[in-house]
This record gives structure tokens, C-alpha cells and sequence, in this order.
């Protein structure tokens, strides 16, 4: 490997650092509660053979689907 081809990967990996480093997101207790109830809940309903999103709008509020 020549010397500017390893400036240039030692830069793209410092810019995937950083935008690695800035994309990373805190969870929630609740908000990560609320993930696992969604995710069970689509388990539940394909595993039943209903359709997943619900259909029905009461459903889609209780699970907060945006």
C-alpha cells in the first residue's frame, strides 16, 4: 500500500468515526419498553396470522405507531 493511500483510509476511517460517534442515540427506560412491547406484539400478531401493521386504528394508538 502506498503512503497516500493510507493517509486517505486513516482519514475515511476518522470521518467514520466521528459520524459513527454522532449518530449514536440514547434510549429511554420507557422508550425502550415501549420498543419491545411493539416488537412482541408484531411476534404475536404475524405468529397469528394477522396482519401487521394493525388494521384496526384503536390497536395502532395503543401501540404508538407513527
Amino acid at each position: 500500500m502506498t503512503e497516500t493511500q493510507k493517509k486517505v483510509r486513516e482519514y475515511l476511517a476518522e470521518i467514520g468515526k466521528r459520524g459513527g460517534l454522532a449518530s449514536r442515540r440514547q434510549l429511554t427506560k420507557s422508550h425502550a419498553r415501549q420498543m419491545v412491547a411493539i416488537r412482541e406484539a408484531k411476534r404475536a400478531a404475524v405468529k397469528a396470522g394477522k396482519p401487521w401493521p394493525p388494521t384496526n386504528p384503536r390497536d395502532r394508538r395503543q401501540l404508538k405507531l407513527r
